[in-house]
């Protein structure tokens, strides 16, 4: 070999570093952190998320609130007034608008049925 070419200094550098590494204790500490990792990012993401969830809560309740209260007022609107006698209470549940929508969308279904020969259903 060409022993007689290379740097002593440097030579003896090399052969302190030629040691055995420590492959498997290694391998666990990286992976050990990488474990903690990421369960601290899933954490902080779980918590990010809980947060918006939460505001996104506080800010569309009401609004979402009023909105449903005032479909459920317009659908239950009585069509026809027929007093306070026990003829409006027998005609109540088919005595709004709601009853109306529901009448004629099985109305237009049931006319498409026909129509196709088919059903909507697969």
């Amino acid at each position: 070999m060409m022993t007689k070419y290379r740097e002593p200094d440097l030579h003896s550098l090399f052969d302190q570093a030629n040691r055995e590494l420590q492959g498997e204790s290694i391998t666990a500490r990286v992976v050990a952190r990488t474990r903690t990792r990421v369960m601290t990012r899933a954490g902080l993401a779980l918590v990010v998320m809980l947060l918006f969830l939460l505001v996104a809560w506080q800010l569309l309740a009401l609004p979402l609130l009023e909105f449903a209260v005032l479909v459920s007022q317009l659908l239950t609107n009585p069509l026809v007034d027929l007093g306070e006698g026990w003829v409006a209470l027998a005609f109540l549940p088919v005595n709004n608008f709601a009853s109306l929508l529901v009448l004629s969308t099985k109305g237009v279904l049931i006319a498409w049925k026909k129509l196709t020969g088919s059903s909507l259903i697969r």
